[in-house]
């Protein structure tokens, strides 16, 4: 069975897959992975992978370090074998791995009961990791505490080197005329001074042999033997209790090899299902939908894995009732036969429990993939590519059932066509009978007739642009093709010549039913075209409408937003007036003690309807002033006539004073005019007076002749507590307003303004008021 994959290039899948494993035990469980029939098997496997999916498209991949291939050590255990520290060290990172899995799991907030019986089944035998980390080091070296007798040897090592180290020094500095050098050197594990060549005899000691340009000679002085002897004795000693070490490790091992082992076993699944993850997660893939009842297949934009992503062409498959099998017809290189790869490699694919590269899938459930692709001409057995053919065809027409799935490239091909045709439509009928979900692709006519007249066979085909005489590779449901086997031959630099005779000789030979079905093909095609045509327009048109709606929508919203905000602006305003017409009320309250209530109610009604004027509104950079005009002074409040005007700068005169300002700070007011004339000052005049004066901005000298001409004014209109803005900055106009204040006659008393009145930005006055001392 392995050979009907190879042509699928299943294993070039796998070796996709094996680039996300983690440890080379997952990476031999993919290469050896091969499709199930087993329904529960494929089920399980089918929903740990969309499970892993889940994870790694919200987690990421599970964290795999400190996994290691332990198996052939703890083979080595169990035959009571010596283990290395590498190997040790590796056993106890393995034992701790189970913790970085354990909190991925347990961090996810996503339901994975498929996934969690595998975890749930580590065994974690903590006391053998603490026993290994406390005797070897990252650097897969013993350390000292290991024991109390490997430190004490090592302890002596290093007092024997030192003794060593000072002997080699004094003899050195003692026997200095003898030696090439002042320094030592090992050899055969030994301590030994470099001696001249014509000295060494008479020098006492051992001669380890001479340099290569015989001009020294290694010797271990006398007085070095026996350091040197009972340096190699301690290290022989450290050896021997290293391997003691090692032994008894070994032996904690093999207590629990067989819980390591379901260990690993674990670790190679989960690296085997979350590398399908991966892989799937890379591609934008997903995992199919298992049918195990109506022989549904649905791969929707499904791309061929091993195709540059930049030029596949994505299309959407499907058999479903009334039909069972499909038919692909098209011209050559057009990719009918990429087509029938990439549908029989899902199925492959989806029985291993891998995610597929399509958006969606649905994939049968079948008990048995016959395939017979591509050219398989053995010399070795004397079987031609028609034989070959046909061997497979043997095999499957005898085995193949109604739960198979079978896969035919160029049926009948390799032979005669007046015997081919008749012989594929033979195989096709006799699966038929057997009910088999087949995919078929052919160039010959009397097939596509056979799959026509067939209700349970859908016909397609593989799109070819006759225009630039190449493939789309764009699959068509419903339509048959042609093999545009001229086109291909004009584009491949035929001669014209010969091509017009083949398509003479063709219509010669052509019966009234190729003639028929060759005009229906190309009407079809037509008419597909004018459909894709239209698709296309009509899409246009959705995303135009689409867009539109979304611009609808985002100027209701700002519409919305704007009417919010005028509605805001117009009740701070209504409730500024208010304000200042309450304050205004009780100032007449106290100017009038004896005015009647129903006078006051009325009042405070007519102020209450005042009409609101947005200011805002009327504020335009683009308005022309003449000498004469009537304006307002934007930010003081006040209201005159300009007296000059110089470009952008202009002379006010207001309340008896010229203010100079700019056009950016005026604005056009319409004058008022007085109906009635009267002694004194009316409520009209009194209710126009400003509460406050705000001088911000403004110089001491500039803002003392505006707040002395306004208090004037405040008295004059019977207001006897009024609100100066002076705002807070550096203070200096602040102190400028009080010295002033402080000695004018008419101000009864002062103070900084309180909550809701300024603060330290405004000074409320009291004006005396005549007739009170």
């Amino acid at each position: 069975m392995k050979e009907y994959y190879e042509s699928l290039e299943f294993d070039l899948v796998k070796e996709q897959v094996v680039r996300y494993c983690s440890f080379s035990l997952g990476k031999q469980r993919i290469r050896q992975l091969t499709p199930q029939f087993e329904k529960l098997w494929i089920k399980r496997e089918l929903e740990r992978t969309k499970e892993a999916l889940d994870l790694v498209y919200r987690y990421g991949n599970i964290p795999f370090y400190g996994v290691y291939d332990i198996s052939k050590a703890l083979d080595d255990a169990k035959k009571n074998r010596i283990l290395s520290c590498m190997d040790l060290r590796q056993i106890a990172d393995s034992i701790r791995a189970v913790d970085h899995v354990r909190k991925y799991f347990k961090d996810s907030e996503i339901e994975t009961p498929r996934l969690m019986e595998l975890v749930a089944s580590f065994d974690q035998p903590q006391s053998l990791a603490v026993a290994i980390e406390g005797c070897i080091s990252n650097s897969y070296e013993v350390v000292d505490r290991a024991s109390s007798e490997l430190k004490n040897i090592r302890k002596s090592i290093r007092m024997c080197e030192a003794d060593i180290a000072k002997e080699a020094q004094r003899f050195i500095s003692t026997h200095g005329s003898k030696l090439m050098d002042t320094i030592t050197t090992m050899r055969n594990d030994r301590i030994c001074v470099l001696v001249k060549i014509s000295e060494k005899n008479s020098v006492d000691g051992f001669i380890h042999g001479e340099s290569a340009s015989g001009q020294t000679a290694y010797i271990e002085p006398k007085s070095l033997l026996v350091l040197n002897n009972k340096l190699a004795g301690l290290k022989s000693s450290e050896q021997e209790e290293i391997a003691r070490i090692l032994f008894e490790l070994s032996q904690k091992v093999k207590k629990v090899a067989y819980v390591l082992e379901g260990n690993l076993e674990t670790f190679a699944l989960l690296d085997v299902i979350f590398s399908k993850a991966m892989w799937a997660k890379e591609r934008n893939g997903c995992v199919a939908k298992l049918d195990e009842n109506s022989h549904h297949l649905y791969l929707k934009y499904a791309k061929h894995p091993l195709i540059n992503e930049n030029k596949v062409v994505a299309n959407t498959y499907e058999i479903k009732d009334p039909y069972r099998s499909l038919m692909i017809t098209g011209s050559n290189t057009g990719g009918k036969t990429v087509t029938l790869k990439t549908i029989g490699l899902f199925v492959v694919m989806t029985m291993c429990g891998m995610a597929v590269n399509a958006q969606e899938a649905v994939i049968p459930l079948f008990d048995s993939i016959y395939v017979n692709i591509g050219d398989d001409q053995s010399i070795a057995e004397s079987l031609s590519t028609f034989s070959s053919h046909i061997s497979k065809l043997a095999y499957i027409c005898a085995h193949a059932d109604a739960n198979s799935f079978v896969l035919l490239d160029e049926l009948g091909n390799g032979t005669d066509p007046k015997e081919g045709e008749p012989l594929a439509i033979a195989i096709l009928e006799e699966l038929r009978k057997r009910n088999v979900t087949f995919i078929a692709t052919t160039h010959y006519s009397a097939l596509k007739a056979y799959g026509t007249s067939k209700e349970d066979i859908l016909i397609s085909s593989v799109e070819f642009d006759m225009e630039q005489l190449k493939p789309t590779y764009r699959y068509i449901e419903g339509i048959s093709g042609q093999s545009n086997a001229f086109a291909i031959a004009s584009r491949y630099g035929l001669s014209q010549k010969i091509i017009d005779d083949a398509q003479k000789r063709k219509e010669e030979n052509a019966t009234k039913t190729d003639v028929a079905i060759e005009k229906l093909e190309q009407l079809t095609m037509e008419a597909e075209e004018k459909k894709k045509k239209l698709e296309e327009r009509l899409k246009d048109i959705y995303q135009l409408q689409e867009e539109l709606e979304k611009k609808k929508a985002k100027f209701e919203k700002e519409k919305e937003k704007l009417l919010e905000q005028i509605q805001e602006e117009a009740t701070v305003r209504l409730q500024e007036v208010q304000d200042e017409a309450e304050l205004l009320l009780e100032e007449l309250k106290q100017m009038k003690a004896d005015a009647k209530p129903h006078e006051i109610t009325k009042i405070k009604s007519a102020i209450r309807n005042l009409e609101i004027v947005d200011e805002e509104a009327n504020e335009d950079n683009n308005e022309t002033f003449e000498i004469g005009d009537y304006v307002k002074l934007k930010k003081l409040n006040y209201y005159g006539e300009i007296i000059s005007l110089n470009k952008d700068k202009v002379c006010v005169l207001t309340n008896g004073m010229k203010m100079n300002t700019t056009v950016a700070d005026i604005t056009h007011e319409k004058r008022k005019i007085e109906k009635t004339k009267s002694k004194g000052y009316s409520k009209k005049s009194i209710s126009s007076f400003s509460m406050e004066c705000n001088v911000i901005g403004m110089r001491v000298a500039e803002a003392i002749p505006v707040i002395d001409k306004y208090l004037d004014n405040a008295i004059l209109a019977k207001v006897y507590k009024v609100r100066l803005i002076h705002g807070m900055g550096t203070g200096k106009l602040r102190k400028g307003v009080h010295d002033y204040l402080k000695h004018n006659p008419r101000v009864e008393n002062y103070t900084m303004g309180g909550q809701g009145e300024g603060g330290l930005g405004a000074t409320v006055v009291t004006l005396k008021q005549k007739g009170k001392k």
